[in-house]
């Protein structure tokens, strides 16, 4: 009896099972009867699409030639008969472009960008100005040129050598966006200075980046000019970036100025002391950063870079033997702590709004050399306001040899400091 009831049981739940399969089976097939039925709508949509545009739109799209570009093209009559044999609209542009505009070859970026439209309908209905107006209405009139014959560089004086517009006309770079045309621009100036291919490669992609906006600018051929000087310079992409936002500042700079401060100039200057110049600024923006997140005011009202103060009441100190001559000297300005920064490697610009409301003061010990005739900085002390010291930091950090030690020391005792804090 138990072996039949068993057998039962198990038949009643194998029809279940059989039940459950089947009702999915059903569900699925009646899912996919959907899903194939929205496909099949998806395509006739599609099939109902022209993949070829019509005449007036390559018509509009051109309108900014001049208007005798029509009057030259007799087969200007067959244009509504006129099908690209490509069905991807860029390549349509194109075609026609060559088969009514202009028969020679011209730069693709040049054309897909100049058709871009410079003016779109914002949110509340109003014509606002695209993003890369500057930039379309620019390769318009370079198209124009091109239209119209005649020489391209005697057109474009103002931004091209007659290397540079060789170079540009004959440019092979694909189009990406509006900002292919700009590396088309840079890859002239590159080429006509010489450039190695892989030295070209990295100031275009960068320069594309960082001069978006400002790539005619006087200051960016000015920089130009002096990679050109230093080829054998080998540069990283970061690093050329670093510097390009040290140029960007110089230009925004000029631009503030309207004109009455001459721009900054690259003549008589190395890539070192451009590099150099770049890591001070570099090092004064995160000083600026640092107080701002530090204090909660806005960046633009930090510190200014020339700001000086009292400092505590606390001489400085020298010291001369037969070998060296040690000296200790209070830093009283935000330029100073960030050169004492970058030559130190540690984060003691940081300090500058301390150092400003008295609360701490920020000293250097270096030592002179008499045999050697030179200067080392050795480290870097913070006194509080009640002339303790709260710390002694060498480069990078580290700790102080014996000899400085014994110097700060004896200055500590001269004016008084406690070194409680600190274990000298």
């Amino acid at each position: 009896m138990e072996r039949l009831k068993r057998r039962s049981c198990s038949v009643e739940q194998n029809k279940k099972r059989k039940e459950r399969r089947d009702n999915e089976t059903e569900r699925e097939a009646r899912n996919h009867d959907q899903f194939r039925g929205i496909l099949q709508n998806q395509k006739k949509a599609v099939k109902e699409t022209p993949k070829h545009l019509s005449c007036e739109i390559f018509l509009s799209a051109f309108a900014f030639l001049p208007i005798d570009w029509i009057n030259r093209k007799h087969a200007m009559e067959g244009c509504d008969a006129w099908k690209s044999r490509s069905f991807n609209e860029q390549r349509q542009y194109m075609d026609f472009f060559r088969t009514f505009v202009f028969p020679y070859r011209v730069p693709e970026p040049l054309v897909l960008t100049a058709i871009q439209e410079d003016l779109h309908d914002s949110a509340n209905g109003m014509l606002c100005y695209s993003q890369d107006f500057d930039i379309i209405h620019k390769t318009r009139k370079w198209l124009s040129d091109i239209v119209k014959g005649g020489s391209f560089f005697k057109n474009n004086k103002g931004h091209f050598t007659k290397t540079e517009a060789h170079y540009f006309l004959s440019s092979k770079i694909n189009y990406r966006d509006s900002s292919s045309a700009i590396s088309m621009y840079f890859e002239a100036n590159c080429k006509a200075r010489n450039f190695s291919q892989s030295l070209c490669a990295i100031v275009t992609q960068t320069f594309t980046k960082k001069f978006y906006r400002s790539f005619t600018s006087i200051i960016v051929t000015g920089f130009l000019d002096l990679l050109a000087r230093h080829t054998d310079y080998h540069f990283s992409g970061d690093e050329l970036g670093d510097i390009c936002d040290f140029v960007s500042a110089k230009i925004t700079e000029y631009h503030r100025s309207y004109g009455k401060k001459p721009p900054f100039s690259f003549s008589w200057r190395t890539i070192n002391s451009v590099i150099a110049l770049a890591n001070e600024w570099h090092a004064e923006e995160k000083v600026k950063i640092t107080l701002a997140q530090q204090w909660g005011y806005d960046q633009q009202q930090t510190i200014s870079v020339q700001a000086k103060w009292e400092g505590l009441n606390i001489n400085g100190f020298r010291h001369e033997n037969d070998e060296f001559v040690w000296m200790i000297e209070q830093l009283r300005d935000i330029k100073s702590l960030i050169n004492e920064g970058r030559k130190m490697k540690h984060c003691v610009a940081s300090y500058a709004h301390r150092c400003a409301n008295g609360d701490c003061g920020i000293f250097n010990i270096s030592c002179f050399s008499k045999t050697g005739n030179t200067t080392e900085s050795i480290a870097t002390i913070e006194v509080s306001f009640n002339r303790t010291i709260v710390q002694v930091k060498g480069k990078c950090n580290s700790f102080i040899s014996a000899k400085a030690t014994n110097i700060i020391r004896r200055w500590a005792q001269q004016n008084r400091i406690s070194t409680a804090r600190y274990e000298l």
